[in-house]
């Protein structure tokens, strides 16, 4: 789908340039689709040989997009009155028809302004932590999940989502109640259908028996 640019101009700065743009104008009799038509055909031409930045855009665009009010005068005036440039309802219309034109005509003109200006999401990679303790209980369910318990008392529960190398100290039964272990881990909150809320998780992502 293309997309549709609607140039709003604030015609009263640049005004003041019209007498860059020559005043000679295309005596033609043109709808009004085809005068946006040619509009947007020289203000691309235009357009296409200037360094446009998010800073000059609106002044260059200008430009180019009275050169061609200027050479199609006549037809402008029928269509949009002859005080367009002056009213900014008129001017407003006028440029979201050109824009349209323009979108499909000389898109890279607008290239930068295609590019994603939301804020950069910078991902945080989720970080490892580390806790010591012994072996508890250890379930397999649905998902593997144990239990340590630490030297102040405190327990904590983890999950077992995906493989790593010492796994197998958990599928395989390896470990037992008890036994000393590290467990590094990730803190994650996943959805609890019987509670209907997200609950705080630790996935276990290394574990290593003392």
């Amino acid at each position: 789908m293309h997309k549709i640019y609607n140039l709003k101009l604030n015609m009263k700065k640049i005004l003041l340039l019209l007498v860059l743009v020559g005043n000679v104008a295309f005596a033609q009799k043109l709808t009004k689709d085809q005068l946006s038509e040619k509009l947007a055909e020289k203000a691309c031409g235009c357009a296409e040989k200037q360094e446009i930045t998010k800073d000059n855009f609106e002044l260059t665009i200008g430009i180019c997009l009275l050169e061609g009010i200027n050479a199609y005068e006549k037809d402008v005036e029928k269509h949009y009155g002859k005080d367009v440039i002056s009213n900014d309802k008129k001017m407003e219309e006028l440029g979201y028809e050109i824009g349209k034109k323009m979108g499909m005509k000389c898109p890279t003109v607008f290239k930068f302004m295609l590019e994603d200006e939301a804020d950069e999401v910078v991902e945080v990679d989720a970080v490892d932590l580390v806790l010591s303790g012994k072996i508890s209980e250890i379930k397999s369910e649905q998902f593997l999940t144990f239990v340590v318990k630490e030297e102040s008392g405190k327990t904590n529960q983890f999950i077992l989502l995906s493989s790593f190398d010492n796994a197998f100290l958990l599928t395989d039964k390896v470990l037992k109640a008890t036994d000393a272990v590290d467990v590094t881990y990730y803190e994650m909150e996943l959805f609890d259908a019987k509670l209907g809320k997200f609950v705080s998780y630790k996935i276990v992502t290394d574990i290593t028996k003392k």
